[in-house]
């Protein structure tokens, strides 16, 4: 049985006799799917900000409440893994770049120098779930609350729980003005990837 993503709120499916959830929760590497597959060149739309563009943590003199602890958790089940495995490709491209193409075809070496693109938002999307969780059933705004998930520094765990129409719209909104930012990036690398198919 595997399990469901965010198993107390969103119920596992059931297919034949198992049941399945988010597979995000055990992909410990979320990219080597598509390098298994044969791909050469991965775009990675992430949903966390990259460390260049995060911000200093504030010091906080109170104990973290249940929402943050949460929504740090949840975190690092669904971010950390993608940032590692996303270290893993660059250290072996690095490691491939110093070996003579033909030495590595030569000697069967099954690795191969992929290209990556990563887009991450240029806004925290905890807080800018924040700015939404009203937006949420009466009824999940009351248990959030309850854990301290309705303030900005509960924003991350709602980040998880937020499907509604205004947080979504603003997630869509952000991502394209964070694509149009690296519009020339985007084209060139779309335009490598079509022209070696």
């Amino acid at each position: 049985m595997a399990s469901a993503a965010l198993p107390f709120f969103f119920p596992a499916i059931k297919l034949n006799r198992e049941w399945f959830g988010d597979g995000s929760m055990r992909q410990l590497a979320p990219v080597s799917p598509a390098i298994h597959l044969g791909a050469d060149r991965i775009m990675v739309i992430g949903t966390d900000r990259t460390a260049a563009e995060s911000e200093l943590r504030p010091h906080g003199d109170r104990y973290p409440s249940l929402a943050q602890i949460a929504g740090h958790a949840l975190s690092s089940i669904f971010l950390d893994s993608l940032t590692m495995d996303l270290e893993h490709m660059a250290r072996i491209n690095r490691a491939l770049s110093g070996i003579p193409e033909e030495v590595r075809l030569q000697s069967g070496l099954p690795l191969r120098p992929v290209e990556v693109l990563v887009i991450s938002p240029s806004e925290r999307l905890d807080h800018l779930a924040a700015r939404h969780v009203e937006a949420l059933p009466w009824a999940m705004r009351l248990l959030l609350r309850g854990v301290g998930a309705m303030s900005r520094n509960g924003g991350a765990l709602a980040s998880y729980l937020l499907f509604e129409k205004p947080y979504t719209q603003a997630l869509i909104d952000l991502g394209y003005r964070d694509t149009l930012a690296r519009k020339e990036e985007v084209v060139a690398f779309l335009g490598a990837s079509s022209q070696s198919a």
